[in-house]
C-alpha cells in the first residue's frame, strides 16, 4: 500500500510541475517593478491680494448727497451779476444732484436788506449768498455766516498743493473765516467803456490815464454808478488806493465833468444808457451788463480791455458764503464743496464766459481760462511766482491782503455821501450814514 501512495503522489507532483512549467512561473527573468508616476505641475500658487482700503471720502460724499437730496432744495441769494451770468452753473449743479436750486433776483444789497430784514422776525429762508464787497461784510457784522472751513470734505478743495495758484487760502471776507475767495482779477483798475458810435478813434486816443477823463472834451458826457452805497465797493476801493488817484481824483471827478449817476447796483441802467447813446462813456461799471448788450450787437465796447489805461492791478474776491439756521443745510454744504472743486469752478468759468470776455478767472490753476483775453495771459501766469518772490507791487497795483481794503469800505460812504449832500445829489444821497 505505502508503495503504491508514494507513486500516486510522485505523478501528482510531476503534474503540478508541469503546470507550473507551462504558465511560465520558473522563468528566471525578474519582472520590472512599476514605474513611480511623476508629479504633473498644477497651477502656479498666485500670492493673496491685500483687501483695498475703502475711499472714506467717496462714502461720505454719497452720504452727503442723498441727506441734500432729501432736503430737496437749494437757496442762494446772489450778487447783481450772479443775477444774470450765473444761471448756467447753477443748472449745472442741479441737473448733476437733482436738487431744485432757486436764486434771487436784484442786486447784492438789495438781498442782503433782505436778508437781515427776514431774519429780524425770526426767518431764515435763504442757504448760501454770493454777495461780495460791502453787502458781504453787512452780513458777516449781523452774525448771518458760518465758518466754511468744517464744512469742507472734497480733497480737492481740501487738498490746495496742486490745482491752485496759491497753496493757501485767500480770503474775501474781513475776518478770513467765512468766504473763501474764489476769483483772481488782472486788468484795468476801474472798467471804461463807450458807445461806438458817439466816440471817435481820435478821442479815444486821448486817454492813456483816469485823469484824461477830467479833460473838457468829455464834459458832460458821461455817467457812472454813485459810490457811497454799501454793495460794489471793490472798484471804489481800488480807485481809491491806486497811486495816483484816490480821493482827490475821484472828488475832481464829481466836481469838474457834469458827471451823471446812477444807483450804485445799477449796472444794467449803466450799460442801457451808454449802449441807447443817452451817455457816451460808463465808468466803473460791472463789465457784464456791458458785455450782455454787447453780445446783441448793441454799439458799446471796453476801452479797457484792449488799452491799458494808468496801471494794471490784481485783485482776489468772490465765492460763497454758507448762512446760519440755513433752511437746507445739507444741500447748502454739498454745493460750497462742489462750488470750490474743479466741476464747479469749471461751470462757474463757462457759465460767466458765455456774456463774453472775463475781467477775472478762477483761483484754481485747472481750469478752463474761458474768455480771459489774450493779451493779459501772461500777466496772469506771472501773478503767483511775483507773489512768492516778493516783487508783485514791481508790476502791478496790488488789492488783495491789503491793510486798508476793509477800512476803505468804510470810510468811502461817508465821503461820498457828504460830497454827493454838497453837490445837490440828492436822489444818491444815502440817509442812513451818519
Amino acid at each position: 500500500m505505502k508503495r503504491v501512495n508514494v507513486t500516486a503522489w510522485l505523478i501528482v507532483a510531476s503534474i503540478l510541475v508541469g503546470l507550473a512549467a507551462a504558465c511560465g512561473g520558473d522563468d528566471p527573468t525578474p519582472t520590472s517593478a512599476p514605474a513611480t508616476p511623476t508629479p504633473t505641475s498644477g497651477p502656479a500658487e498666485v500670492p493673496a491680494q491685500p483687501t483695498p482700503t475703502p475711499d472714506p471720502f467717496a462714502a461720505e460724499w454719497q452720504e452727503l448727497i442723498e441727506a441734500a437730496q432729501a432736503e430737496g432744495q437749494l437757496v442762494i441769494a446772489l450778487s447783481g451779476s450772479d443775477s444774470l451770468t450765473g444761471r448756467f452753473a447753477f443748472e449745472a449743479f442741479e441737473d448733476q444732484f437733482d436738487i431744485e436750486v432757486v436764486t434771487s433776483s436784484g442786486s447784492g444789497a438789495d438781498n442782503a436788506n433782505r436778508i437781515l430784514a427776514e431774519r429780524s422776525r425770526g426767518a431764515y429762508t435763504v442757504d448760501l449768498t454770493t454777495v461780495s464787497g460791502g453787502s458781504m461784510e453787512r452780513l458777516r457784522e449781523a452774525g448771518v455766516y458760518v465758518p466754511v472751513e468744517p464744512l469742507l470734505i472734497h480733497p480737492e478743495v481740501l487738498d490746495r498743493s496742486t490745482g491752485w495758484y496759491f497753496e493757501n487760502v485767500l480770503w474775501s471776507d474781513s475776518e478770513s473765516t467765512y468766504v473763501m475767495s474764489d476769483s483772481l482779477s488782472v486788468g484795468a483798475i476801474g472798467s471804461i467803456w463807450y458807445n461806438t458810435e458817439n466816440v471817435t478813434e481820435e478821442e479815444l486816443e486821448l486817454i492813456d490815464d483816469y485823469h484824461d477823463l477830467l479833460r473838457p472834451e468829455f464834459k458832460g458826457r458821461m455817467a457812472m454808478r454813485a459810490m457811497n452805497n454799501p454793495g460794489s465797493k471793490s472798484v471804489i476801493a481800488r480807485l481809491w488806493l491806486a497811486p495816483g488817484l484816490g480821493p482827490d481824483f475821484l472828488e475832481a471827478l464829481h466836481r469838474e465833468t457834469d458827471m451823471d449817476l446812477v444807483g450804485a447796483e445799477a449796472d444794467r441802467e449803466l450799460a442801457e444808457g451808454v449802449a441807447n447813446g443817452k451817455w457816451d462813456f460808463g465808468l466803473f461799471g460791472g463789465g457784464r451788463d456791458f458785455r450782455a448788450l454787447q453780445n446783441l450787437q448793441l454799439p458799446v465796447r471796453e476801452l479797457t480791455l484792449t488799452k491799458t489805461i494808468g496801471a494794471l492791478s490784481t485783485e482776489i474776491s468772490g465765492g460763497i458764503g454758507v448762512v446760519d439756521q440755513a433752511p437746507n443745510p445739507k444741500a447748502a454744504q454739498l454745493f460750497v464743496n462742489w462750488w470750490y472743486s474743479r466741476e464747479g469752478q469749471t461751470a462757474d468759468v463757462e457759465s460767466t464766459s458765455s456774456f463774453g470776455p472775463l475781467g477775472a478767472v478762477s483761483l484754481r490753476s485747472d481750469v478752463t481760462l474761458g474768455t480771459f483775453p489774450d493779451h493779459l495771459q501772461e500777466t496772469l501766469q506771472n501773478v503767483p511766482k511775483w507773489r512768492a518772490e516778493g516783487t508783485i507791487d514791481q508790476f502791478l497795483v496790488v488789492y488783495e491782503l491789503n491793510d486798508e481794503w476793509f477800512q476803505v469800505r468804510e470810510s468811502t460812504e461817508v465821503f461820498f455821501n457828504d460830497l454827493y449832500k454838497e453837490l445837490g445829489y440828492d436822489a444818491w444821497v444815502n440817509y442812513n450814514l451818519p
